[in-house]
């Protein structure tokens, strides 16, 4: 009845396009993830009577709250399996070692397709799909296995010299692909050590056990004589998969057999760290931009726990020295956002009361400009107001991490002395009111 219901609106004008996801916006995730596959399933066979796309993408909502979420293997998704814990969605201006854009994925995966391999990869695909309409794990596996196998050799023959690497950049039109093609040969060709790696230990990893990190230490020893390039991505896979990715910084410290963050930076596993600043620095980042003027606070104390978070776990795991080479940078991240919360802060009371109305008075008159409830506030100061409000008291769990816990401390009371000394009228103490449930809230 469903498939009935989306076949009726194939033809998808932009008006059907809203209807069709009011509809299945309104399934029950159970149904809503049975609907999901048997579109897949009629996708993977070559199905061409559904929208296949308009309705996986308006049950996505429901299909991410799915008690088992479970997506049907396809081809292009088994194949990115080696390299999917380094995955990333965000924008990037430079390659970075031990990331790869997902924006690449189709990109390298339609190059294998149309230029490196066609015939073999139409062949080892459409055997892929016949092995999972059959169900067929070990057929899935076997002919997985050869995928990888030949196209990492494929890849890494049209990738193993700067010329061959700029004529692929051209057929790509992204140099930054070509570096992601390069990581993904890598991967897929050692596929057999990381999917090891990845039964071994399942996503999401609560902590790592001493058996775990004796087992990664191994692997790592071993992969450094087999295929040194390879080595430090069991780190880096670990990181991936971890619930708490800072933790991986203990298992850098034991495979490197060093006790500090410049002696760690120095080895293979300094790559943990740079990922892991990477992260902490678009933090930082996200915060430098606010204006003061319009800032987003939900946005703003998300950044702040973000940050908050990563500085405090890399600390804890690694007891992070103030004159290393990790220390230094932290103590700059540190520095930047305190600067930027500190000037907030500094504004924050005369923002948090410039929501009420106030008497136009003159020029040279002193003190605090006195109250005026007769008429309706000004929503925009009124705004600026709670949002200053709701920056102060809820950035107190982030302030001594971020470093600017003397100043809110210093912001709070102002904030509170000010609404003491205020006069109680009947109509201002509803103003009041609201002011102070945004303290409290």
């Amino acid at each position: 009845l469903l498939v009935d219901r989306a076949l009726r609106l194939n033809v998808l004008t932009a008006d059907k396009q809203v209807l069709l996801s009011g509809f299945l916006g309104q399934l029950p995730e159970h149904i809503a993830a049975r609907l999901a596959k048997a579109v897949e399933v009629d996708r993977l066979v070559g199905g061409t009577g559904l929208p296949h796309e308009e309705i996986l993408r308006a049950l996505r909502p429901q299909l991410r709250h799915a008690p088992v979420p479970q997506r049907l293997p396809t081809p292009l998704r088994l194949f990115c399996r080696p390299f999917e814990d380094i995955l990333v969605d965000s924008e990037r201006a430079a390659k970075q070692k031990g990331r790869i854009a997902r924006s690449s994925i189709d990109t390298v995966w339609t190059w294998l397709a149309s230029e490196l391999m066609p015939e073999r990869h139409r062949q080892l695909t459409d055997a892929i799909r016949e092995a999972i309409v059959r169900d067929s794990l070990r057929d899935i596996e076997a002919q997985v296995g050869e995928l990888w196998k030949e196209a990492a050799s494929v890849m890494k023959a049209a990738l193993s010299n700067d010329k061959q690497r700029a004529a692929a950049a051209d057929k790509l039109g992204d140099p930054l692909a070509v570096e992601d093609a390069a990581e993904i040969a890598l991967l897929i060709g050692g596929a057999e050590e990381v999917t090891l790696l990845q039964r071994r230990l399942p996503k999401p990893i609560a902590n790592l056990g001493e058996d775990d990190i004796h087992f990664l230490r191994d692997t790592f020893d071993r992969l450094t004589e087999a295929n040194p390039d390879l080595a430090p991505y069991i780190a880096l896979i670990v990181m991936g998969r971890l619930e708490r990715p800072w933790e991986v910084l203990r298992l850098a410290a034991v495979v490197s057999r060093q006790s500090t963050d410049t002696l760690i930076a120095n080895t293979d596993m300094g790559i943990v760290g740079e990922i892991l600043f990477t992260d902490l620095d678009r933090h930082a980042q996200r915060i430098q931009a606010v204006r003061p003027m319009d800032f987003d606070s939900d946005a703003l104390l998300a950044s702040l726990a973000g940050f908050a978070e990563l500085s405090s776990g890399m600390v804890k795991e690694l007891g992070i020295r103030r004159d290393g080479k990790w220390g230094q940078r932290l103590a700059k991240d540190r520095g930047a956002v305190a600067q930027v919360m500190e000037g907030l802060l500094e504004r924050a009371p005369k923002e948090i009361m410039g929501g009420l109305p106030s008497v136009k008075v003159g020029a040279f008159a002193k003190g605090p400009k006195p109250l005026d409830v007769t008429g309706a506030p000004d929503p925009e100061r009124v705004s600026r107001s709670r949002r200053y409000a709701q920056l102060m008291v809820h950035s107190r769990p982030f302030s001594v991490a971020a470093a600017f816990s003397a100043k809110l401390n210093e912001a709070m009371e102002e904030t509170a002395q000010t609404l003491r000394s205020e006069e109680h009228t009947s109509e201002l103490q509803s103003h009041l009111n609201l002011v102070c449930r945004l303290l409290l809230e």
